[in-house]
């Protein structure tokens, strides 16, 4: 490709004839193997078995919805029988976003009652319904495992894919730090509620570091939650969220839920997890709000959709449209009920919303072993989300190494056919983040997320405008125009 392609990126123009497709997309070796095959994760999805490799198919009919013709892309035979369903769709996104209200504390402490509830309401129209109908339309026309990435360079050439890519791992590996830090102050709340503040910073550190180096190990050995396993812990994570609700719902007094923020700083400060009374340009508060940690909380819940992608040839049109609005449903539904119930059931105070806070108003709700339980199911949630998380980025470096994008240590695997190195890399990362608190950490992985999907929506106004090029200009420039309140 002539270089000169790639001086604008607006201006970048598609293949005029299939052959020139080909011919571009062999340099789809700038992506691949960097994301799980289509076929080995259905196949692993439909059977439970183990993930043991990755990889980017290429060529087909995106119109069509075809898979691309490849060494991995799915076969004539297969290409039903191992689609996975649209249920195992949503739970896999579900999982890849959310995994349940875990870690939505800090909205509720930033915001007061009132708000918050505003804010899983409003948020996922604003949000997370734009980015849903994005991947949907996006991931149906380019069905093959990069996702962003191969959106990216439809509209804008090679290299805005491989700057998608690179930063895309950066913002998942500080995903992944939140988990530990999040797992550590759900059990400490629930039973040494004392311990967490009290105790030594280098000793908290050290926990930390345990509960990473043990994921961290049991990733390196090749173990998956795939398939049936899944769903054991979707069950296990969701089923005292939703006793909750159930037992919650007489209990809920709606005069709790016009609470609104009293806006003093010293309630708001967490020495390990929150740190509210921040400063920079933003403005700090606004009717009691404190902005910055409540719209980055919001935003961090929301986060995701756009991962739907990498699995878009692995399932059928029907099954990813219908897997894209259950999860959509899931999502929403994991975060704004037990908000709801647990803001409008129990007695905290808006102070007393820090993580963790979830199995204290269950307890409050049901008694202690509902609190109990909810700490249990956290865990296996934030097992599930590390796993998963960590799996991803590993390949992912992995892929970059096989095509000469970084060292080619990274591509050394294990025994367990696993990327060693680029296991080890992502742990290190996120042994530096770890000490931080929660909201940096937060902030940090939106930065990078925030770039990613910016250039995904970019990219779908992009190709949007090129395919449409018998529609007027104003509907073009209307087209652009509705990025802007999503931005």
């Amino acid at each position: 490709m002539d270089n000169s392609e790639l001086s604008s990126p607006l201006l970048y123009s598609p293949p005029s004839s299939r052959d020139d497709a080909d011919d571009r997309y062999d340099t789809l070796d700038t992506t691949k193997k960097q994301f799980i095959s289509p076929r080995s994760l259905t196949s692993s999805i439909n059977d439970g078995s183990t993930l043991a490799t990755s990889g980017l198919s290429s060529g087909g009919d995106p119109e069509r919805g075809e898979g691309y013709s490849g060494d991995l892309a799915p076969t004539n035979s297969d290409r039903v029988e191992n689609k996975m369903s649209g249920f195992m769709l949503a739970v896999l996104i579900f999982f890849t976003i959310s995994g349940g209200p875990i870690g939505v504390e800090p909205s509720i402490k930033a915001a007061g009652n009132l708000y918050a509830i505003i804010g899983f309401a409003v948020m996922p129209i604003l949000w997370a319904l734009p980015e849903v109908l994005m991947t949907t339309e996006l991931g149906l026309r380019y069905p093959c495992a990069s996702g962003g990435v191969r959106w990216c360079e439809e509209a804008f050439g090679p290299k805005a894919g491989l700057l998608v890519g690179y930063v895309g791992w950066i913002s998942g590996v500080a995903n992944n730090a939140t988990l530990p830090v999040l797992f550590l102050r759900y059990v400490t709340n629930q039973f040494y509620p004392h311990l967490y503040d009290d105790i030594n910073a280098l000793l908290r550190y050290g926990i930390l570091v345990g509960i990473t180096l043990l994921l961290s190990i049991v990733n390196y050995r090749g173990v998956e939650i795939v398939g049936k396993v899944l769903l054991v812990v979707l069950v296990i994570s969701m089923t005292p969220f939703l006793i909750m609700v159930i037992m919650g719902i007489p209990q809920v007094n709606t005069d709790r839920w016009l609470q609104t923020p009293n806006g003093g700083t010293e309630t708001f400060n967490d020495d390990h997890f929150d740190d509210l009374n921040q400063t920079g340009w933003f403005p700090q508060y606004a009717a009691g709000i404190a902005l910055r940690p409540f719209i980055n909380n919001l935003y961090w819940c929301y986060n995701g959709f756009d991962q739907a992608g990498h699995y878009s040839s692995s399932v059928t049109k029907v099954a990813f449209k219908r897997g894209m609005a259950a999860s959509f449903f899931m999502v929403c539904s994991a975060y704004l009920v037990p908000v709801l119930i647990a803001t409008g059931a129990s007695n905290l105070s808006q102070s007393e919303w820090t993580a963790g806070a979830f199995a204290t108003a269950a307890t409050e709700i049901g008694g202690k072993w509902l609190g109990n339980w909810i700490v249990v199911g956290v865990g296996f949630a934030l097992v599930a989300l590390f796993f998963g998380e960590m799996s991803a980025d590993s390949l992912q470096l992995m892929g970059m190494a096989e095509l000469g994008q970084v060292p080619s240590i990274f591509a050394t695997k294990s025994r367990y056919n696993t990327p060693t190195y680029a296991i080890l890399i992502g742990t290190a990362l996120i042994l530096c983040l770890i000490p931080f608190k929660f909201t940096f950490i937060v902030e940090l992985s939106n930065v990078g997320y925030c770039f990613a999907v910016t250039m995904e929506f970019l990219a779908f106004f992009q190709l949007r405008i090129r395919k449409a090029n018998d529609i007027k200009l104003l509907r073009k420039i209307g087209n652009v125009l509705l990025l802007i309140p999503t931005m």
